[in-house]
């Protein structure tokens, strides 16, 4: 089944974004408690937070749709010169292994190429293997890993991954 992406622009949907990052960063972020998990997915993905970075004008969210059910969402983040970010890209569980990921990266690199931009990149927690295996199937590029404080006391270490062409 097809995912639809369907930009997030009310305030019905921006609720739907945060209540999937609660459901999907428990899912997640197994390595951490569920408690931890619910207060990231707070400080990264309410709805606060959602709706202050659609309206900076720097980032649009898609809700991933299929068959008329939310089962996703993900970020790209504009406001790099000559690139483009997948600033946030969470499936539940259920929706993974289906080619939605990479849908979105051929999305985003399109709207790149489009814009005249040569670069795509994104940021996965060091420690999931499935992304990192999703960003080597792409052809991104490892660019290195760094420790991150995500939260008072939180440190993940995330990895940059990035393409370019041309």
């Amino acid at each position: 089944m097809k995912a639809v992406y369907k930009q997030v622009t009310k305030m019905s949907a921006v609720a739907a974004v945060s209540a999937l990052a609660r459901e999907i960063f428990v899912q997640h972020y197994t390595r951490l408690t569920p408690r931890v998990a619910a207060a990231l997915a707070e400080a990264y993905q309410s709805e606060d937070v959602t709706e202050a970075a659609i309206h900076s004008g720097a980032c649009n969210t898609f809700l991933i749709c299929q068959g008329g059910e939310a089962v996703g969402y993900f970020t790209l983040d504009l406001s790099a010169p000559g690139a483009v970010c997948i600033a946030r890209l969470f499936l539940l569980e259920k929706a993974r292994g289906q080619g939605i990921g990479r849908g979105v990266a051929d999305y985003a690199q399109k709207l790149a190429e489009g814009d005249g931009r040569t670069r795509l990149y994104l940021k996965t927690w060091a420690r999931d293997l499935k992304a990192a295996d999703f960003c080597k199937r792409y052809r991104f590029k490892n660019s290195g890993t760094a420790p991150q404080e995500v939260l008072p006391g939180v440190t993940l270490e995330l990895t940059l991954w990035e393409k370019y062409w041309r």
